[in-house]
């Protein structure tokens, strides 16, 4: 790279006042402390982890109480025949029962070890798109960043634009009176004044909405104060010596998204697993205790253990038909993916591109401020001597003035360019 350093070259050639405003580091920071997108990923984060515990605790013991009381028309009692009846097994016409089971899973056919894997690739997804959301933000305020710069630069611009003209449309002014040019030269120079003027009012506006939109996407009152420091030290997010291929490759590995869809389709089959894992025989081991309030039997009171078996041998299709959904999401997820790797390909190469175009355009744009300063200075001289026409000067003033905002929009355009590097290959 023939120029270093990104940005930093405009404070000392487009900037005449150092700066000690908020920084680009600053701006992200507030940024992501405040806006609701961080928030809203956030949660969904935390969702995430609750489900990943959530199947989790599949594996360990559940325990159960449950209680009831029955009222019978008339109380129960054993009968021997020939008239014989027993006592009644309940004391009167209603009893009370208890029990308190515990019941711990020993084989469940694959589907809780298949949802544990699938909530762990949806926690990390969601860390992922987490990480997405976070870039996407630092993108959207360094560029809000940049806008404010480049506004005030502009506003620089038309205001020494401003200054220009009105010195030399003083000087036509004076030298009409005098006699020494026509009345036109003062009057060309007056409507050239008025409309670098209107131009600088529209400066202004813009620089106006620049730091509110600023202020708005940094979630603070728009007419908060903006004061930003120039200087934009980003040259450790891209590798300066990476080629296009390279960067490409770097992308391809460290995208949040592509590594978020691949979970998410691995989440989807594993949560196909699971469903199947559901269909086969499930085996616990359950233990418990149990209360029956009776006056039959010698005690109320019974402690129990035991293996239980349940196997779902048919259910009209259900399991099928809900695993192969979840199978062809995944498989909707994988071609998803497949288009974003082509898509994020494409993004890299159009920044790469602006990078290597915005660079050599600083370089022809600061040879064209020179030029042009050079050519006003000559052309006054030249109109001082009687030796060019006032309209000479007029335009050798227009293109200086172009030639600066064409010099601002390279700079500010490369760093964008380098930003908006970053955020494709993921190192934002």
């Amino acid at each position: 790279m023939k120029l270093t350093g990104s940005i930093i070259t405009l404070i000392s050639l487009l900037l005449t006042a150092p700066g000690f405003g908020e920084t680009l580091d600053d701006a992200w920071t507030s940024a992501l402390s405040s806006h609701q997108q961080i928030a809203a990923a956030g949660a969904m984060r935390e969702a995430a982890g609750y489900e990943l515990e959530r199947a989790r605790s599949a594996r360990l013991p559940q325990l159960g109480l449950s209680s009831d009381y029955t009222m019978l028309d008339t109380a129960p009692a054993f009968a021997f025949g020939n008239g014989i009846t027993g006592s009644p097994v309940f004391d009167g016409d209603d009893f009370v029962s208890a029990t308190a089971q515990v019941r711990l899973p020993l084989y469940g056919g694959g589907a809780i070890t298949a949802g544990i894997d699938a909530a762990e690739m949806g926690a990390e997804a969601a860390d992922g798109q987490l990480a997405t959301v976070i870039q996407d933000i630092k993108l959207g305020a360094a560029e809000h960043y940049v806008a404010v710069l480049r506004a005030e630069r502009a506003v620089d611009v038309a205001e020494s634009y401003v200054l220009s003209l009105t010195t030399h449309t003083e000087d036509t002014k004076n030298r009409f009176e005098f006699g020494d040019v026509p009345q036109n030269d003062y009057l060309a120079a007056s409507v050239t004044l008025a409309d670098a003027k209107q131009r600088l009012l529209q400066a202004e506006n813009a620089l106006d909405y620049s730091r509110a939109a600023y202020n708005q996407f940094l979630g603070r009152p728009l007419p908060a104060s903006v004061a930003l420091d120039p200087t934009l030290d980003i040259d450790s997010i891209v590798p300066g010596s990476a080629g296009l291929e390279e960067l490409t490759l770097i992308a391809q590995q460290e995208r949040q998204e592509l590594m978020a869809l691949e979970l998410r389709a691995g989440a989807l089959r594993r949560q196909a697993d699971s469903v199947r894992g559901q269909s086969r025989p499930q085996l616990a081991l359950t233990g418990g205790y149990v209360y029956m309030e009776n006056e039959f039997l010698t005690d109320d009171n019974f402690w129990m253990a035991g293996v239980s078996f349940r196997w779902n041998l048919f259910d009209g299709g259900e399991t099928r038909n809900r695993s192969a959904a979840l199978d062809q999401k995944a498989i909707a997820v994988g071609h998803n993916r497949a288009d974003l790797l082509s898509l994020i390909a494409l993004q890299v190469r159009r920044a790469w591109n602006d990078r290597i175009e915005t660079e050599n355009r600083m370089a022809v744009a600061e040879s064209a401020v020179a030029q042009a300063t050079e050519n006003l200075r000559v052309v006054r001289n030249r109109y001082q001597a009687g030796a060019s026409a006032n309209a000479e000067v007029l335009d050798a003033e227009s293109l200086r003035v172009q030639s600066v905002s064409n010099r601002d929009d390279a700079h500010f355009e490369f760093a964008l360019a380098r930003l908006r590097l970053a955020r494709a290959i993921g190192s934002l």
